[in-house]
C-alpha cells in the first residue's frame, strides 16, 4: 500500500470516529412538514435520516430512498429548525418522491446538475433535471410558509393540483409515471 493511500485510510477512520453514527426514522413534525407537501405520495416510514462521514458539509444526499448528512449537518427534528433547513429537508424528500415513481436520480444528477430553473408556462415537471424539479418543490414550501403565491409552481408540480386552497389543494394519492 502507498504511502498516500495510507494517509487517507488514517484521514478517513479519524474522521469517522470523530463523529457518532446517526439514524432516525422521521419525526412527527418532519411527517407534517412532508405530508404539506407531498400528501400522501411518499412512503415516510421507509425514510430514514442519517449521517454519513462522506457527505460533503453543507450538504445532503438521497441515492436510496435515505437522506445522509454530514455528521455536522445533522439536526435532531427538521421541524423545530429554521425555515431554511426545513426547506433543505423537502428539497431531499423531492428525491426520495423521485426514487419511489421510479426515475433515476443518482443517473439525473451526474447528467444535469443544475438547480437554477426558469418556469416555462406549460413545460411538463419532468422535463425539468432532477435537482431543478427538487429546487421548485422546495422554493413552492418557501413561498407557501411565508404566504406568498404559489400558482405558477402549482401549476408545474404534479403532486400538487391548483386551487385557492392550500389545504383542499393536495392529492392523497402518489403521483405515477
Amino acid at each position: 500500500m502507498t504511502h498516500s493511500v495510507k494517509q487517507l485510510l488514517s484521514q478517513s477512520l479519524r474522521l469517522s470516529s470523530r463523529f457518532a453514527k446517526q439514524s432516525r426514522k422521521l419525526s412527527a413534525g418532519e411527517i407534517m412538514l412532508a405530508r404539506s407537501v407531498f400528501g400522501g405520495g411518499i412512503d415516510l416510514e421507509a425514510v430514514r435520516l442519517k449521517t454519513a462521514w462522506w457527505v460533503l458539509k453543507n450538504y445532503a444526499v438521497s441515492p436510496n430512498g435515505n437522506i445522509y448528512f454530514h455528521p455536522e449537518d445533522w439536526i435532531a427534528d427538521f421541524s423545530n429548525a429554521t425555515l431554511s433547513k426545513q426547506s433543505w429537508l423537502i428539497h431531499e424528500l423531492t428525491h426520495v418522491w423521485q426514487l419511489q415513481q421510479g426515475l433515476k436520480v443518482i443517473r439525473g444528477a451526474l447528467v444535469d446538475r443544475r438547480y437554477d430553473y426558469d418556469l416555462e408556462l406549460g413545460k411538463p415537471f419532468f422535463k425539468y433535471g432532477i435537482e431543478q424539479q427538487a429546487r421548485m418543490v422546495q422554493d413552492y414550501f418557501v413561498r407557501h410558509q411565508l404566504g406568498q403565491d404559489c400558482q405558477d409552481l402549482e401549476a408545474c408540480i404534479p403532486f400538487l393540483t391548483v386551487g385557492s386552497n392550500a389545504e383542499t389543494k393536495r392529492t392523497n394519492k402518489p403521483f405515477t409515471v
